[in-house]
C-alpha cells in the first residue's frame, strides 16, 4: 500500500464519522492539508511508509480528528464548571453517607445500608445532571441568555432591595419559628404527638436562638440602613456565625429535641447540614476577607 493508499484509507475513516453533507468539503480540506504536511516531512523525496505512519499518528486517531470537524453540540456542563460539578456531587453524597451510615452501628447490616440509602444517595449526581441538562437545553432556545455586566467595583455596598426582602423573609421565618410549639399543638392528630418539643428543650436550650435572631437581625437592618458593610459589621457577622454554630452544636449534644424518635433524628439531621453550611460560609468568608486584605499588608 503506496503513501496515497494510507492517506485515503485514514480520511474515509474520518469520513464516515461525520454528517453526510458535510464529507466531500472536509475530506478535500483534509487531503490537501495530510499532502501539505508529508511534503514537509519528505522535504521532496518520495515518502515512506514510516513517515507516513508517524505523520498520520502525529494527527490523532480518525475518531479524534472528526471530533474537530464536527459542529458543536449542545453543552451541558461548561468546562470552566466542571470541577464545582464533581465536588459539589461527591459532598452531597459524603454527607448522605454520614447521615444515614450511623444506622449501621445501630445493628443495622451494612448490605441493607448499601443497598438502600447507599445506593440511594446516587440520586443527587443524578438531579444534577438532569438540572443541567435543563439549564442547556434553555441556554440553547435562549430562553437564559444574559448580558454582560461589569463587576461590582465595591464589595462592600449591599442591594438595598434585596435585602430588604430577605429581611422580610427572615421576620416571618422566626415569627413562623417562634410560634411553632404552639401551631403544632393546634394541629390535628397525630401530628401533635409527632412533632411534639421536648420539654427540657424549651426551658433551657432553645430561647438563646432568640438572641442570635434578634442580634442578626439588627445588624442586617444597621448595614441596609447604612447602605454597606464595614469592618465592624463585618467581624459581628464572623461572631454571629461561629454563635450560630456552638449554639448548634449544643443543640446535638445537649439531648432530645422532640418527642418522638423519628422527628428527633430529622431534626438532628437538618441541624447536621445547617452547621456544615454556616462552618463552609464562614471559612468562605474568611477567605475573602484574607485575599482582600493581602495586599494591604507589607511585602515579605
Amino acid at each position: 500500500m503506496n503513501a496515497n493508499d494510507v492517506i485515503e484509507a485514514y480520511v474515509a475513516d474520518v469520513m464516515r464519522r461525520l454528517p453526510r453533507r458535510d464529507r466531500r468539503e472536509i475530506g478535500l480540506e483534509l487531503r490537501g492539508l495530510l499532502a501539505e504536511m508529508l511534503a514537509e516531512r519528505s522535504v521532496g523525496a518520495v515518502p515512506t511508509d514510516a513517515q507516513v505512519l508517524a505523520m498520520l499518528q502525529s494527527c490523532g486517531t480518525p475518531a479524534e480528528v472528526a471530533v474537530r470537524y464536527r459542529p458543536p453540540g449542545m453543552l451541558i456542563i461548561p468546562a470552566e464548571q466542571s470541577r464545582s460539578f464533581a465536588v459539589m456531587s461527591l459532598v452531597g453524597i459524603a454527607l448522605q453517607w454520614a447521615l444515614t451510615l450511623p444506622r449501621v452501628f445501630q445493628d443495622q447490616p451494612l448490605v441493607t445500608w448499601w443497598f438502600s440509602w447507599g445506593l440511594g444517595a446516587l440520586w443527587w449526581p443524578g438531579f444534577m445532571a438532569m438540572s443541567a441538562l435543563a439549564a442547556a437545553w434553555l441556554r440553547q432556545i435562549g430562553m437564559t441568555r444574559t448580558s454582560w455586566r461589569p463587576r461590582v467595583v465595591d464589595p462592600d455596598r449591599v442591594n438595598r432591595a434585596a435585602m430588604a426582602f430577605g429581611l422580610a423573609g427572615f421576620a416571618v421565618g422566626v415569627a413562623f419559628m417562634v410560634a411553632l410549639p404552639w401551631i403544632v399543638q393546634v394541629m390535628p392528630e397525630p401530628w401533635p404527638q409527632r412533632f411534639a418539643f421536648a420539654p427540657e428543650f424549651l426551658q433551657s436550650r432553645a430561647w438563646p436562638v432568640l438572641v442570635l435572631w434578634l442580634g442578626n437581625f439588627a445588624l442586617l437592618a444597621g448595614v441596609l440602613s447604612r447602605g454597606r458593610w464595614s469592618a465592624t459589621t463585618r467581624w459581628l457577622e464572623l461572631g454571629f456565625d461561629i454563635a450560630w454554630l456552638a449554639l448548634l452544636g449544643w443543640w446535638l449534644a445537649g439531648g432530645a429535641i422532640f418527642q418522638t424518635a423519628a422527628a428527633d433524628e430529622g431534626a438532628r439531621g437538618g441541624l447536621g447540614l445547617v452547621m456544615l453550611f454556616v462552618a463552609a460560609d464562614l471559612v468562605l468568608k474568611l477567605y475573602r476577607w484574607q485575599r482582600r486584605l493581602r495586599p494591604l499588608l507589607p511585602a515579605g
